[in-house]
């Protein structure tokens, strides 16, 4: 399907039925139905679900502490938020993802310095739910209500106990850039849906990887490194796995090591640590054709270390479906003495119309709220700066379209966060040592997640 200008009306209907679609699976109901269900506008009390009784938003005074790696997001948004709620003040801190657990649990210990509205990076996300510091979002006196969002990011809000008790900064749905110069150099095209065509499925991915490689001398491979590939794999995979103390570690990841391995012995993989600087430089260098991409990484990490790379980008969709990748919470501490301004504040950034409208202009944030879709097709239409990077492909179209409707969220738990980090323990040894084969490797994956979880059964 193309997504530039001059739609026919015939194309324009087929955009609109696919919308209707998505909105549909999500459990969404018409556009302007069950209003009660929507997200307290901004300008209202962000504590009132039922819109009896809202204050004027100039009577709530208060000061919010936020911790953020993002300091241009709020910038940004609290001036915008000001405007509406001028006697709340927002004093946010700059915490690295890398040290937010560890912070936060030490303001915990020491009774100290522990923010009123707090951020849970999915690489840590189970372990801060599971700490019971978070309100639950379904209570008072926020009363929201589950059903305003997505269908799947639903399991990555919720605690072992089913308790909302955050809500998604943005959808972190994923597919896989590619290097279009290097799509017309060994695949003919550097079209999405012809190259879609060609890695339908990961028997097919692996074949034209063993193409590539031998057309050019073994310099270019499919994705830099297993964990690339985990990433992918792993995200469409979706399950729960994790049920009480128990983790059937087996029939999550199995299928997973099998393809990861076949790839690996067939050689169409790098041997790159994802994030490391050799890993970031091989975007500008052309030595691989894939990348796992979500919606934050044609900013964060394409356009970020491929800086001269403008209009030689390009998306598809993973074979074989869906994933997500990466991913923040945004929560209200429990014990806050402001909850209804850290609300407020959650509220008009991540949900309001008003809030996710400049988000989506400015950052190229998608929400995970149902209503920006009901109310914003035009900014969908726009498309986001960095589609020009993508070869004009209108990126955050290409997303909810034909990447959002397929995708399963993974349930959270203090275990998934141990599942994930002894894979990224392990995979360097399974990248140098040929030796090491898909069963050995479960093995040794099973090893290192009991000696993370001593408390947990693991098959």
């Amino acid at each position: 399907m193309s997504f530039g200008k001059g739609k026919s009306r015939s194309s324009a209907l087929l955009l609109f039925i696919l919308f209707a679609m998505l909105l549909a699976g999500c459990g969404a109901g018409p556009a302007g139905s069950n209003t009660d269900s929507q997200p307290s506008p901004a300008g209202t009390d962000a504590g009132t679900a039922e819109g009896d009784g809202a204050k004027d938003p100039k009577q709530i005074s208060a000061t919010i502490k936020v911790w953020d790696w993002d300091e241009a997001f709020h910038e940004t948004m609290i001036p915008e938020f000001n405007k509406l709620y001028p006697n709340i003040k927002v004093e946010y801190t700059v915490v690295s993802n890398t040290d937010y657990l560890q912070k936060l649990q030490s303001g915990i210990v020491s009774g100290s310095d522990i923010p009123d509205v707090i951020m849970g990076e999915v690489g840590y996300r189970g372990k801060l739910f599971d700490l019971d510091i978070l309100d639950d979002l379904e209570g008072a006196p926020y009363n929201f209500q589950r059903e305003q969002m997505l269908d799947y990011v639903v399991p990555l809000m919720t605690n072992s106990e089913d308790k909302l008790v955050g809500i998604e900064q943005q959808i972190a749905v994923a597919g896989l850039a590619y290097r279009r110069d290097l799509a017309k150099e060994y695949l003919g095209t550097d079209n999405p849906d012809e190259i879609e065509g060609m890695i339908k499925d990961w028997d097919a991915f692996t074949a034209k990887g063993i193409e590539i490689k031998e057309k050019s001398g073994g310099k270019v491979l499919m994705l830099p490194g297993l964990l690339d590939a985990y990433f992918v794999l792993n995200g469409q995979r979706g399950m729960e796995y994790i049920k009480g103390e128990d983790i059937d570690l087996t029939g999550k990841m199995k299928p997973t090591l099998d393809r990861l391995f076949d790839m690996r012995d067939k050689g169409i993989i790098g041997k790159l640590e994802n994030g490391s600087p050799s890993w970031a430089a091989s975007f500008a260098s052309g030595d691989y054709l894939f990348y796992p991409s979500a919606t934050w990484s044609p900013k964060w990490q394409v356009a970020a270390n491929d800086k001269d790379g403008s209009g030689r980008w390009g998306l598809v969709a993973a074979p074989e479906g869906s994933f997500t990748l990466g991913g923040t919470s945004v929560s209200v501490y429990k014990d806050s003495k402001v909850k209804e301004a850290a609300w407020a504040y959650m509220n008009f950034c991540y949900l309001s119309d008003e809030g996710t409208k400049i988000a989506a202009e400015k950052f190229g944030f998608l929400p995970g709220v149902k209503s920006f879709y009901e109310n914003n097709r035009e900014l969908i239409d726009k498309g986001s700066e960095f589609d020009a990077f993508f070869g004009g492909q209108n990126l955050s179209k290409y997303f909810v379209e034909k990447v959002v409707p397929g995708v399963s969220g993974q349930p959270q738990t203090k275990y998934e966060a141990i599942v994930t980090q002894a894979f990224k323990t392990l995979y360097p040894l399974w990248t140098k040592d040929a030796s090491i084969d898909a069963n050995t490797a479960m093995s040794k994956y099973i090893d290192e997640v009991k000696s993370k979880a001593r408390d947990a059964n693991v098959k």
